[in-house]
């Protein structure tokens, strides 16, 4: 980690430079970084907190809503995978489950849970070694947050389309700008530094470009790449909505008012006036060809 980052205490990490002619070594040396990052970050625990169990049961919740009542067949990509919490709950379902992840040490992880799941280590902006029209739903938990700018985004967005089936779901997660603003600029009285040094633009939004690690977005911004991919949205959501703005309280919740909690966001998770404001949106649309 770069640590003249202007965002290097919260997980931006920037890369050296390298001229624009050579975006595959680019991508290699942001690869490098995000094997680094996860192989110290305990991914595998982060859905078991409970910021991350709101996240989780509410991103399920929606799932479940476009499995049929019986899933034995149902071939279901999980890109990203990391250590497979979502890949081994999906296949207890009877989805028949294939994980694709970048970092080594997560699959390791993921692969020693059992063989319910066919996992692959392969980055989502190619992947090759997957046939066209293969799979029922795709889940793209994480590639995206880690993809700079459009180009990137639409590139791990067209392969995942491209593996996906005439009708097919996506339900593609981002993490969210203001989030980010509200918590990491204005709570740490970092916003006027920032702002001076262009690393924010006028209207508070982040700028990332091929030099960091984390993409920070908008819903106008994942509206734009629906567009550009001709992907229909069939519903957005906010899978933790205030839950990360909360760590503190939740954690200390008795477990009725917890419960009461994940309620309240599932029942909260798509109203337009919340969506954007939570640290991840996921969006779910449909594959046409």
């Amino acid at each position: 980690m770069n640590s003249s980052s202007a965002f290097a205490s919260f997980d931006f990490f920037l890369l050296p430079f390298f001229p624009t002619f050579a975006p595959n070594f680019r991508t290699m040396q942001r690869d490098k970084l995000l094997t680094k990052y996860y192989n110290k970050h305990k991914e595998d625990l982060r859905l078991t907190r409970r910021h991350g169990m709101v996240e989780f049961r509410v991103t399920m919740h929606y799932i479940k809503q476009f499995l049929p009542d019986n899933c034995n067949g149902l071939k279901l990509l999980d890109l990203g995978a990391a250590t497979g919490r979502y890949s081994f709950a999906l296949a207890e379902l009877g989805c028949d489950v294939t994980a694709v992840e970048l970092v080594k040490h997560n699959l390791d992880i993921l692969k020693s849970k059992g063989d319910a799941v066919k996992a692959f280590q392969g980055n989502a902006k190619d992947l090759s070694f997957l046939p066209d029209n293969s799979f029922d739903i795709t889940l793209n938990f994480g590639p995206l947050y880690h993809l700079i700018g459009d180009e990137e985004k639409l590139i791990a967005m067209n392969e995942a389309k491209r593996v996906t089936k005439d009708g097919g779901l996506i339900f593609n997660a981002y993490v969210m700008n203001d989030y980010c603003i509200l918590t990491y600029c204005f709570e740490e009285d970092r916003i006027c530094n920032l702002m001076e040094k262009g690393f924010i633009d006028d209207s508070f939004h982040v700028r990332s470009d091929n030099e960091e690690l984390y993409d920070y977005m908008r819903v106008d911004d994942i509206d734009r790449l629906n567009k550009l991919t001709g992907l229909e949205r069939v519903k957005i959501f906010s899978p933790d909505g205030p839950s990360d703005y909360m760590r503190p309280v939740i954690n200390k919740m008795s477990e009725e008012s917890f419960e009461k909690f994940v309620d309240f966001q599932m029942k909260n998770a798509e109203r337009p006036d919340l969506i954007g404001a939570g640290s991840h949106t996921v969006d779910i649309v449909r594959v046409h060809k």
